[in-house]
């Protein structure tokens, strides 16, 4: 094996670690299921509450509507408290409205 294609190796080795390194320190998310409470399209913000009881903001009214349900993905911002973490993406998940209906009959 020549000299060059060791050094080219182990850099492109290096590379690949730390790449390993950065993607695992930001790899700090979690998923949280909501429900919209509010719609302000003056502001153009729509709020959800978690399970918990906590309510969460994003922009982007569009086509939600009150009582959808919003898959967000989370940042953790590094932290134990979740008061600072970070809506990454919001997404439709169906609605609740009548949905024990739906499921019990």
């Amino acid at each position: 094996m020549s000299k060059k294609f060791f050094v080219v190796w182990c850099a492109v080795l290096a590379v690949a670690v730390l790449m390993g390194v950065c993607a695992c320190a930001s790899a700090e998310t979690y998923a949280m299921t909501t429900v919209v409470v509010s719609l302000d399209y003056d502001t153009d913000t729509v709020e959800v509450e978690d399970f918990n009881g906590n309510v969460w903001a994003f922009d982007g009214c569009e086509d939600w509507q009150l009582m959808d349900v919003c898959a967000l993905s989370m940042d953790d911002n590094d932290t134990a408290t979740i008061y600072d973490d970070v809506i990454l993406s919001a997404r439709y998940n169906g609605w609740i409205d009548g949905w024990m209906e739906r499921v019990c009959d």
